[in-house]
C-alpha cells in the first residue's frame, strides 16, 4: 500500500523572480517567491527565524519563512509548507500526508493506486487553502518521496514482538541499522539519514493502540467534534483492532533519488501514467518498488531461525488466579509475578536445573501452583526443549501480497466525494 506521499508543487510564472547570487561561484542565478506576499494573497501564516532589537527600539526581522501547517483536510491531517526558493531550490508549496488516513481514517491498510492518492492531498490543499492553490502550477507537480507498505501476519502479538527483537541484530551490505529508533522496543529501522531510502519494521497493533489513547485524549477536550467522533469510531472497531495486532510492518520511505534511479517519473501526472501502463501490463510498481528496497535485508535473514512461544496466556492465568485486593481497593498481583518468574526459570533453565537450585518446599507449592492452572506436570518438565524448537525466520515473516487487506476491505473512494463529507469539515 501507499502510507505517505510528499509533493511538491511549484508556483506560477507570474509570481516568481530571477535573482543573481553574489558567492565565490562567480554568481549563480536563482529563482524565488516573495514570501510575504504570496501569504498576503494566500492568508497563510509566517514566521521569523531571528528578530532583533535595535538599541533605539526598532525591531528587525529576518529569515522570513512559512512554518509547516496542519490542515484538518479530512478523516486525516495534511501537512503544508511554503518554500520561497534558493539557488539551488525552486519556489514551491509542500505537501504531505499518509493518503490512507484522508481516504478511510486509518493506515493499518489501503490502496497502492497513486492517482486516488495524490489526488486526495491536492484536494485537501484545495479545500482547506483555495487561495494558496490558485497560486500553484498544479500540472507541475512533483513526486518527491514515497512510503511503500507490506505486512507480514504472525499468530499474535508475543510473536510480533520477537520478530522486532531478532531484527535489530540483522544488518546487510548498504542497509544499516540506526542506532536510534524513536520507538525502540516495537520498531528498528534502517539508513535513518540515508538520501535515497529508509527502511523500517515496526508493530501495528502497537501504533493503533497509542493512536487510540490520542483520540481518547482529544475527545475528552471536544467531546462534540464529529471529526474526531468519527475517526475514533473508525479506529475502535474491534476487527480493525485484531488485524492491526497482528500485523509486523515493513515499510520503504522512498527518496526522489531513489526513485529517479529506478526510473519513476518524477512529474506527477507522469508517474500516474506510468503507473496505469504497468497495471495493463500486469505489473504492480508499487510492490516492485518494496522488493527491490528491501531485497538486501530479506537475503539477510534467509538462514535465520527463532524460537516460537507464547507464555502471555499463562501470564494472564496467573493474574486471573492469584491476586489480593489491597486496602485501598487496588488490584496486587505479587504471587502471580512470582509464579510467572519461576515459569520463566523452567522456561530458560530446565525443570532440573531449577528444582536443584531452590528450596525443595518452595520449588513444590509453585509447581503445585502452576498444575492448578492448568498446566501438567509433563509440560513443566519439557519446556525448555518447547523454547527450543526453532523454525526458519523468513516462515515466521512470510509476506503474503495477496493477503495484505481482509476480506471485507473495499477501495476507498475520495473523501470529497461525498457532500456530507463536506458538511462535516464545516462543522468541524
Amino acid at each position: 500500500m501507499i502510507d505517505l506521499l510528499l509533493l511538491r508543487i511549484p508556483f506560477k510564472a507570474d509570481f516568481i523572480m530571477q535573482t543573481k547570487s553574489h558567492d565565490e561561484f562567480g554568481g549563480r542565478y536563482g529563482q524565488y517567491v516573495d514570501l510575504m506576499e504570496v501569504c498576503r494573497l494566500s492568508g497563510c501564516k509566517l514566521g521569523a527565524r531571528s528578530v532583533e532589537f535595535c538599541i533605539d527600539g526598532d525591531l528587525q526581522v529576518k529569515d522570513l519563512n512559512h512554518p509547516f501547517e496542519s490542515l484538518p483536510s479530512s478523516f486525516g491531517s495534511l501537512a503544508v509548507k511554503i518554500h520561497a526558493g534558493s539557488i539551488t531550490m525552486k519556489p514551491c508549496v509542500e505537501i504531505k500526508a499518509s493518503p490512507a488516513k484522508l481516504l478511510q481514517s486509518h493506515n493499518v491498510f489501503g490502496t497502492e493506486n497513486l492517482e486516488l492518492c495524490a489526488t486526495e492531498l491536492l484536494n485537501g490543499l484545495a479545500f482547506g487553502m483555495p487561495k494558496l492553490f490558485d497560486l500553484l502550477n498544479i500540472a507541475n507537480t512533483s513526486l518527491d518521496w514515497i512510503d511503500v507498505t507490506y505486512s507480514a501476519h504472525v499468530q499474535n502479538e508475543v510473536i510480533a514482538q520477537q520478530v522486532i527483537d531478532l531484527l535489530k541484530n540483522v544488518t546487510s551490505g548498504q542497509t544499516k541499522k540506526s542506532r536510534y529508533n524513536k520507538e525502540y522496543e516495537t520498531t528498528v529501522e534502517w539508513n535513518t539519514k540515508s538520501q535515497l531510502k529508509t527502511l523500517k519494521v515496526y508493530l501495528k497493533g502497537f501504533e493503533v493502540s497509542r493512536q487510540l489513547i490520542e483520540l481518547e485524549k482529544s475527545l475528552q477536550a471536544n467531546p462534540t467534534d464529529k471529526l474526531l467522533n468519527v475517526k475514533y469510531a473508525t479506529l475502535a472497531n474491534q476487527s480493525l483492532i485484531d488485524w492491526a495486532k497482528k500485523c509486523v510492518r515493513f515499510e520503504a520511505r522512498l527518496k526522489h533519488s531513489y526513485l529517479e534511479k529506478h526510473n519513476i517519473p518524477r512529474n506527477l501526472i507522469d508517474a500516474i501514467q506510468y503507473q496505469k501502463n504497468c497495471v495493463k501490463e500486469g505489473k504492480n510498481i508499487i510492490q516492485n518498488l518494496w522488493e527491490i528496497a528491501f531485497k538486501d535485508l530479506l537475503n539477510a535473514i534467509k538462514g535465520a531461525e527463532m524460537n516460537i512461544y507464547d507464555d502471555k496466556k499463562i501470564r494472564q492465568s496467573l493474574k486471573d488466579a492469584f491476586f489480593t485486593i489491597t486496602p485501598k481497593g487496588n488490584f496486587s498481583y505479587s504471587k502471580a509475578d512470582k509464579l510467572y518468574s519461576f515459569y520463566r526459570a523452567l522456561l530458560n533453565d530446565g525443570y532440573d536445573f531449577v528444582k536443584s537450585s531452590m528450596d525443595r518446599k518452595t520449588f513444590w507449592r509453585h509447581e503445585i501452583d502452576l498444575l492448578s492452572i492448568g498446566l501438567s506436570k509433563s509440560q513443566l518438565q519439557n519446556l525448555q526443549q518447547q523454547k527450543n524448537n526453532v523454525i526458519p525466520f523468513c516462515r515466521v515473516i512470510d509476506i503474503d501480497f495477496s493477503r495484505q487487506r481482509p476480506d471485507w476491505y473495499e477501495e476507498p473512494k475520495s473523501f470529497y466525494d461525498n457532500p456530507n463529507n463536506l458538511a462535516l469539515l464545516k462543522v468541524a
